[in-house]
């Protein structure tokens, strides 16, 4: 039975979410120019160089925008509403926002300050959480 909550991986996106799945969270690094990039894609986003490598940044970061839903929008969703989803903006790359859900339902601000949990959905997907770094 499809599960609107679990992604599906591509080529791509499959080092990521099945880091997750293994309890870590990474993105892709760049070895030519030093630069975290994000979303998973073959190529830098800066400089178009193919030496990537996926590597974990410290999983810390801030609360750049965020959205509140209220309503289901699956019906696989319905025992989670109320639920933020949060952009954050990690410590080591100020261009690149990540998104997840945060967990709890707790006051936040652009600023605040988060970590990254990742959680195993299944053997070859994970799902990034955001929890309140305090």
């Amino acid at each position: 039975m499809y599960d609107p909550t679990v992604p599906v991986p591509d080529r791509d996106s499959a080092p990521y979410w099945g880091a997750l799945a293994q309890g870590r969270f990474e993105i892709q690094h760049c070895l030519d120019c030093g630069r975290w990039s994000w979303p998973p894609r073959p190529i830098c986003s800066k400089c178009q160089g193919d030496n990537l490598e996926w590597r974990a940044p410290s999983g810390k970061g801030e609360v750049h925008s965020w959205v509140r839903l209220h309503r289901p929008v699956f019906p696989a969703l319905k025992d989670l509403v109320p639920f933020k989803i949060v952009a954050v903006r990690l410590d080591e790359e100020a261009d690149i926002l990540i998104p997840g859900r945060l967990l709890g339902d707790p006051d936040i601000k652009q600023g605040t300050r988060v970590r990254a949990v990742p959680v195993k959905k299944t053997d070859e997907v994970g799902e990034l959480l955001w929890e309140l770094d305090e």
